[in-house]
């Protein structure tokens, strides 16, 4: 018994481990320059009584974005800032964005074509599912 009860505790804290890690990316300081990537912020869209005429709020909170290529494979992940704001360095190429936990039908933005010593600005929709 007193066995299983250590193989149990060992087994809740690597689970727990596992559940508390935060996705990475690369970390670009204000003011580096990146030779080519994508920049942007994301944005609520799905608020209740939209109007004619609206424009989005950006949404706040950190959030995870997932890059897939072309093909629609995902390549990384991109966590923004507090403000929603990201900015990834990336090869030239053709890119989707995927905010984690968005519930859009449709699901990633895009394409975004990404131009070599180019960064390209994108506003991203996040779908809270109010209406």
């Amino acid at each position: 018994m007193k066995h299983f009860l250590l193989l149990l505790a060992f087994c809740f804290c690597v689970m727990l481990l596992l559940c508390c890690q935060q996705p990475t990316s690369p970390k670009i300081e204000s003011g580096s320059k990146i030779e080519s990537g994508i920049e942007g912020q994301i944005y609520e869209i799905g608020s209740p009584a939209v109007s004619v005429g609206w424009t989005p709020p950006p949404l706040r909170g950190i959030r995870t974005i997932v890059i897939s290529d072309s093909n629609k494979v995902g390549l990384q992940l991109v966590v923004t800032d507090s403000l929603g704001a990201f900015k990834i360095s990336l090869q030239a190429g053709t890119y989707f964005l995927l905010v984690k936990d968005t519930i859009r039908p449709q699901g990633q933005n895009g394409p975004f074509v990404v131009a070599a010593d180019q960064i390209t600005s994108v506003k991203v929709c996040h779908d809270n599912g109010m209406r």
